[in-house]
C-alpha cells in the first residue's frame, strides 16, 4: 500500500476525486437553498395575520383566601399562520389568555401570560406577555355609609337636612392593604333641584383619603337614602303708604291692608335680616270714594319669593262738604255677618200658664253694621226673645224682638214665633171645678161679650181670638178674690210680667213689629 501511495498518479487521482466531491457540495446546498426559496413563495400566498384586542385575560387563584392585584382585564394577541386556520379560529372564538397563580405563595412575582385553544400552526405574540402581579390575603372589614349630597342643587326657598341611610354599616372585602386605605364609604345622591323629601337607592363606593375609588367589593352594594328637603320661610307683617294725589275735598281716613302678614320665602341668612316689610306704596289716584285696592308686595333683596303675591288694602275716603258721599262712603263701608241658629227665649211668663215654643226655636241673623263693629260682635251679643206676657192659654203668634247694639241693624230668617199657652190646675181645686174653668171658656167664647174690663184685656187687638181670652180670665177673678195664696201669688206675678214687659220695651222689634201684634 505504501508503495501505492507513493506513485505520483495514484496522488493525482485522490485529488481529482476530493476536488468532485467539494463540487457537489457546493451545488447541492445552492440547490436546496433554490428550492426552499421557491416553496416560501408559494407558500406566502396562503398565510396572514390576524390581531386580536380586548381578549379578556382570567386568572387562576384561591380566590376563597386571597386578592391578586397587577393583572391586567385585557391583552392583545398577534395571531400569524395560514389563513384558513386563522379563519376558523377568529370565528369559533375559544381562544383564550390566562395566568396560572395556584402554585405561587404570597408575594409579588413576575408572570407569564399564556394562551389555550389556538393552533400550533399560528404563531402567537401576546402583549404583555409578561406581567407583575401581588397576591395578598382576603380580608372583610364593616364600614359606616355617610351619604353625600349637594345641599346647594335644591330648588331655590329650600334646604336639605340630614340625610338618614339604610342599612347604616356595609361589608368591605379587599386585600388588607386596600382596607387600610378606606378613608370613607359613601352613598352619592343628586338632589336635582329637588322640593321635597327624597328617596332614592344609591351605589356605595369605598375611597381613600384623596377620594380615589378603591378597588373592593362592597355587601350590600346599595343602600337607601332619605333627605328631608323644607321649605325656608316665615311670617313678616306688612305696612302701607299713601302714594298719588287725591282730588280736592278728599280726604283719606283709613288706609288699612287687610292681610296682616305675608310669608317670605329665602336663604336661611337673609331671612333673619329682614323683620319686616313696610312702605308698600298705593296709589289712591283719582280715588273718590271708599274702594278695596290690590297691591304688589315687593321682594325684598335676597328673598326668592313672597306669598302672597298681591294684598287688599281698604281705603275710606271722606269728601268734605259733601254730605250725600259721605252717607254714600259709609254705606260701601258697611258690611254683613251671619248668625246661624240663635236660639229664642220667651219672656213675661206668667206662674198660672206653662208656655211651649212650637216654632221655630232658632232664628238665623244677618246683621250689618261698620266692619270694626262686625268684628266685636259673637253670638253672646246677639239676643232673641218673645213676649208672652198678654197672652191667655191657646195657641198665638207673636213677633221675635232682637236685642244688639246701636250701631248695626238685623234681618232675620223668620220674624214671628207660634207660642202655645195651657193654663195650670190651681191648688185647692177639684176636678170638676177645673172642668167647669176649662169649658167655661169655650162657652164664653160664644155668650159673652168683649167688655174690655178684666186684667186679661188685651188692648190694641180687635179680633175673635181675644175676645175669647178675655172672659176666660174674668172666669179666674173669684177664684182669685176666694183664694188667699193664690191672690198673693198673683200679686207677685204681676210684678214679674210688669218687669219683663218693662225689658221687652227697651227690645228693639224686627221691621216695625210691635207687642200690639202679639195676638194675630
Amino acid at each position: 500500500m505504501d508503495k501505492l501511495m507513493n506513485r505520483s498518479w495514484v496522488m493525482k487521482i485522490i485529488a481529482l476525486l476530493l476536488a468532485f466531491m467539494l463540487y457537489l457540495s457546493v451545488n447541492l446546498d445552492d440547490g436546496t437553498s433554490s428550492s426552499n426559496k421557491i416553496l416560501n413563495r408559494s407558500s406566502s400566498a396562503n398565510t396572514g395575520v390576524e390581531t386580536l384586542t380586548d381578549v379578556p385575560v382570567q386568572v387562576s387563584y384561591n380566590e376563597k383566601n386571597r386578592i391578586v392585584r397587577g393583572v391586567p382585564d385585557t391583552v392583545i394577541m398577534t395571531l400569524e399562520g395560514p389563513k384558513n386556520i386563522l379563519a376558523q379560529t377568529k370565528l369559533q372564538k375559544d381562544y383564550q389568555a390566562y395566568i396560572d397563580l395556584d402554585n405561587l405563595s404570597l408575594g409579588q412575582h413576575r408572570v407569564k401570560v399564556q394562551y389555550r385553544n389556538i393552533s400550533d400552526n399560528l404563531n402567537v405574540v401576546v402583549k404583555p406577555d409578561i406581567v407583575n402581579v401581588t397576591i395578598e390575603e382576603r380580608d372583610s372589614k364593616q364600614f359606616s355609609v355617610e351619604a353625600s349630597y349637594d345641599k346647594n342643587k335644591v330648588k331655590n326657598g329650600y334646604e336639605a337636612g340630614e340625610a338618614t341611610v339604610s342599612p347604616r354599616a356595609v361589608t368591605v372585602t379587599g386585600a388588607s392593604s386596600q382596607l387600610d386605605q378606606v378613608a370613607y364609604v359613601k352613598a352619592i345622591i343628586d338632589l336635582d333641584n329637588a322640593s321635597k323629601t327624597v328617596t332614592k337607592q344609591a351605589t356605595v363606593v369605598a375611597l381613600d383619603k384623596n377620594l380615589n375609588k378603591l378597588n373592593v367589593t362592597v355587601q350590600p352594594e346599595t343602600v337607601n337614602v332619605t333627605i328631608p328637603v323644607r321649605n325656608i320661610s316665615k311670617k313678616v307683617p306688612i305696612d302701607v303708604i299713601q302714594e298719588g294725589t287725591l282730588g280736592e275735598g278728599v280726604n283719606i281716613t283709613k288706609l288699612e291692608p287687610k292681610t296682616d302678614t305675608v310669608k317670605i320665602i329665602g336663604p336661611s341668612d337673609s331671612l333673619e335680616k329682614i323683620d319686616k316689610i313696610d312702605n308698600i306704596p298705593v296709589d289712591v289716584t283719582g280715588i273718590t270714594k271708599s274702594k278695596d285696592i290690590k297691591v304688589n308686595v315687593p321682594v325684598p333683596d335676597g328673598i326668592d319669593s313672597v306669598s302672597p303675591k298681591q294684598i287688599t288694602v281698604h281705603v275710606e275716603v271722606d269728601k268734605q262738604g259733601d254730605e250725600k258721599d259721605a252717607e254714600e262712603t259709609d254705606a260701601s263701608a258697611a258690611e254683613t255677618k251671619s248668625f246661624k241658629n240663635l236660639p229664642v227665649s220667651l219672656t213675661g211668663q206668667s206662674s198660672k200658664y206653662t208656655y211651649e215654643l212650637l216654632s221655630p226655636t232658632s232664628v238665623d241673623a244677618d246683621v250689618k253694621g261698620p266692619k270694626s263693629d262686625l268684628d266685636k260682635l259673637t253670638k253672646s251679643g246677639i239676643s232673641l226673645s218673645a213676649n208672652v206676657g198678654n197672652l191667655s192659654a191657646g195657641e198665638h203668634t207673636v213677633p221675635i224682638m232682637i236685642n244688639s247694639p246701636d250701631s248695626v241693624t238685623s234681618t232675620l230668617s223668620t220674624k214671628q214665633a207660634k207660642v202655645r199657652v195651657t193654663a195650670k190646675k190651681q191648688s185647692g181645686t177639684n176636678d170638676e171645678q177645673t172642668d167647669k174653668e176649662t169649658s167655661g171658656s169655650t162657652s164664653d167664647k160664644e155668650t159673652k161679650p168683649d167688655t174690655g174690663t178684666g186684667s186679661g184685656t188685651n188692648p190694641g187687638t180687635g179680633n175673635s181670638g181675644d175676645s175669647a181670652d178675655k172672659p176666660s180670665e174674668e172666669t179666674d177673678t173669684p177664684e182669685d178674690n176666694t183664694d188667699t195664696p193664690t191672690d198673693s201669688t198673683d200679686s207677685t206675678e204681676t210684678g214679674d210680667d210688669s218687669s219683663n214687659n218693662q225689658s221687652d220695651e227697651n227690645s228693639t222689634p224686627v221691621d216695625g213689629q210691635t207687642d200690639n201684634t202679639a195676638g194675630n
